[in-house]
């Protein structure tokens, strides 16, 4: 790129002859291989990173030398590596407004006055228009960290390093084969008699967490100067200040730094899940160890961990793409591109000296303001779930802060601002284009217009497998998937209680056999009450071989048996009633699909134009389907527990249903075809299988334009998440 070596604004700073402020502190580090140098100003613990070459016209300015001098002293020396007077300029900008440069001129204090004030004008209305990620500083944790560091100075050593990680990898092996049994718990967490503990115990986390990275900061010669609570999403987080390890030079110093708190977080999670592995059921001790385990893992591996977030995660890429303030400067990237690619500004500077460089911040850059916009939808609805009128008082200022200011912001830089001279019109007239696009194909252009719901597979010719006798099972002769006839046994139980009233009652019968024999010429009427009691013997006999007979169950109907659990029942005890399995025929399998109230008009009257389904095992091939039964009365009651949301489904359920059987709004059922199978002989051929879970795609006739149909999911996603 062409760059411009004079400029027409260098004789307002060419007499000038600043100098760094004598409280600064330079240290020496290296990126990427290369050595760079970031001064720290201790009074405002404020950090700027210059090259080498701009580190050498800095330090030429000593207050007696003028700006031009050393500029031109640095060009005899670097050549066409020195920066232009367009970048020198902007270089004794950046450090002016950072209050790190001082300029040796008739006693004014006023500008640096404004200055302060404009820095001060800038800091609290950043805080409002986050208000969701605010910042208050309460103490100097200093005293408290002389004091710890000590105590635990010989675990902040490789020594220490390697006993976490033993400690982690014995926690885990005990932990991860009950990991099922634990996350079929989750539901435990939001229970409204869980939120007090999981506050106290979020906030002693968090402190831990903070005083982690705290001690490693001190550990390695930093400064903490600052300790206090972030308010995130309405809720108190601690924090520490650490920033002083962006002075470290070894950048794995300042990795341990940015990841100590994980490291603290998962060895507490790593105890509390073996106190939850000890711990009596329904006890206060499983609940509090539940709990530490989900907060000191989950969230922090989700939050903490996340590099998108500027938390912990963001500060490790950073280090690890040896890319300082990489947010700001992706969105500079962004910045640039347009810029440069789309107005035509050739001059604009970049953001990065590799192509490698450029791609991550670009990559980053997108990401990141994705996944932004994304995490502010779901904190305002999660808001505004639980608090309404505050939820959507914050989803306001948030629409100001993040969209109306910064629009204002482009339109006035679009308007008047100088560095558009000469490409003005060029940039009106790219964005007045795109803009008309977006309108054009978002808002006037129809598309097909798609709707969708969750369904499962089922038999339409299906049986239930109940126990009818109380017994042991002795024998399982079929195993799951198998195909069985019409009254195939399935299994044989055994109850030895049955076997000897069995053997009583023949004996009964046999004696009142002779009992009424002997009557037959004596005593007509107590033979004929003797009869009576033989019948009645009988009677319960035949009936107690009936239940002999039944504790070898058989199939109720051909088909394939579905019962992944049968095995494991050989030598259990079972109970009549219990089901165990069940017969379907996989020839006539259907789709059972739930459809919201909200979609209900296009899915009853007629205005469906295509049906498609998607297996969540085989998301990739789509089978073509079509409406066998439709059913115009709402159902609360989900007919598989693998529609709702404890079954992994999307199907939002009420919470007070331990089963999860029950929906949260009524939804209409519709039955869809499946084709069938492409070898009949071979029940592995079938494209699903009863009790899967099914995504639904309804095409409807009428096309639309995108902006009606995200406004309709808008709709949607706030109806599910308001109840209202």
């Amino acid at each position: 790129m062409d760059r411009p070596t004079f400029s027409q604004s260098w004789s307002r700073v060419a007499h000038l002859k600043p100098v760094l402020r004598t409280q600064l502190q330079i240290h020496r580090q290296l990126f990427r291989g290369e050595p760079w140098f970031v001064v720290h100003d201790p009074i405002n613990n404020q950090f700027f990173r210059l090259n080498p070459i701009d580190y050498h016209l800095i330090g030429l300015m000593d207050g007696k030398r003028t700006v031009d001098e050393a500029w031109r002293f640095t060009l005899e020396r670097y050549g066409d590596d020195t920066a232009t007077q367009n970048e020198v300029i902007g270089l004794l900008g950046q450090l002016y407004q950072a209050n790190l440069l001082r300029v040796d001129l008739p006693p004014d204090a006023q500008p640096l006055l404004q200055r302060r004030r404009q820095r001060q004008l800038r800091h609290w209305s950043g805080q409002a228009m986050s208000i969701l990620f605010l910042r208050m500083p309460l103490f100097n944790p200093e005293p408290i960290l002389k004091w710890l560091l000590p105590l635990v100075r010989p675990l902040l050593s490789k020594w220490g390093l390697i006993a976490w990680l033993g400690w982690i990898l014995f926690c885990s092996y005990r932990f991860v084969p009950e990991l099922s049994r634990f996350v079929g718990d989750i539901h435990s967490v939001l229970a409204p008699t869980n939120w007090i503990w999981l506050i106290v115990l979020f906030l002693l986390t968090k402190a831990i967490h903070e005083l982690g990275h705290g001690l490693v900061c001190k550990r390695f010669g930093g400064v903490v100067p600052e300790m206090g609570v972030m308010i995130l999403v309405l809720f108190p987080n601690p924090f520490v200040d650490a920033t002083s390890s962006w002075n470290f030079s070894d950048k794995w110093k300042r990795l341990l730094v940015a990841a100590a708190g994980m490291i603290v977080e998962l060895a507490v999670a790593g105890g509390a899940s073996l106190v939850w592995l000890s711990a009596a059921p329904d006890s206060l001790a499983r609940q509090i160890s539940y709990n530490m385990v989900f907060l000191a893992s989950v969230t922090t591996i989700l939050f903490n961990g996340n590099p998108l977030l500027r938390f912990d995660g963001y500060y490790m890429l950073s280090d690890l793409l040896d890319i300082p303030n990489l947010y700001e400067r992706a969105t500079r990237q962004i910045r640039r591109l347009v810029q440069r690619y789309a107005y035509g500004m050739t001059q604009v500077l970049p953001v990065s000296a590799t192509s490698g460089e450029a791609t991550a911040l670009l990559v980053y850059g997108v990401a990141s303001q994705i996944y932004r916009v994304l995490i502010l939808a779901t904190i305002i609805l999660f808001i505004a779930g639980q608090l309404f009128t505050l939820g959507v008082l914050i989803a306001i200022w948030s629409m100001i802060a993040w969209a109306i200011v910064p629009l204002g912001k482009f339109v006035r830089w679009l308007l008047i601002d100088p560095s558009l001279h000469g490409h003005r019109s060029r940039a009106l007239t790219v964005t007045t284009a795109v803009v008309l696009l977006l309108i054009v194909a978002i808002g006037v252009i129809p598309f097909e217009d798609h709707r969708r719901a969750m369904g499962v597979v089922e038999s339409e010719q299906r049986a239930n497998l109940v126990i009818q006798t109380n017994g042991f099972v002795r024998h399982v002769l079929v195993e799951t998937g198998q195909t069985v006839a019409a009254g195939q046994v399935i299994l044989r139980a055994e109850n030895r209680d049955l076997k000897t009233r069995e053997s009583e009652l023949m004996a009964r019968i046999t004696g009142l056999e002779a009992l009424r024999r002997q009557m037959l010429d004596e005593d007509y009427l107590n033979m004929k009450m003797t009869e009576q009691h033989i019948t009645l013997r009988s009677e319960q006999l035949a009936d107690l071989r009936r239940q002999l007979d039944d504790l070898e169950l058989r199939s109720p109907q051909t088909g394939v048996l579905a019962a992944p659990l049968l095995k494991p029942l050989k030598g259990q005890w079972v109970q009549k009633g219990q089901v165990v399995g069940r017969i379907m025929d996989l020839d006539t399998l259907r789709v059972t699909a739930l459809v919201d109230q909200s979609d209900s008009a296009a899915a009853f009257y007629h205005q469906i134009d295509q049906v498609e389904l998607r297996t969540v095992g085989n998301v990739k091939d789509k089978i073509p389907s079509q409406i066998i039964e439709k059913f115009d009365s709402g159902r609360w009651w989900l007919p598989h527990p693998a529609l709702g949301y404890p079954g992994g489904g999307t199907i939002a359920t009420d919470p007070t249903d331990p089963h999860g059987r029950t929906a949260a709004r009524p939804q209409f059922e519709l039955w869809l075809s499946l084709p069938r199978c492409t070898q009949e002989s071979d029940p592995r051929q079938h494209f699903a299988y009863p009790g899967q879970r099914v995504f639904v795609r309804f095409t409807l006739e009428r096309h639309r334009p995108l902006a009606m149909q995200w406004i309709h999911r808008l709709r949607q996603i706030v109806r599910d998440r308001l109840a209202v």
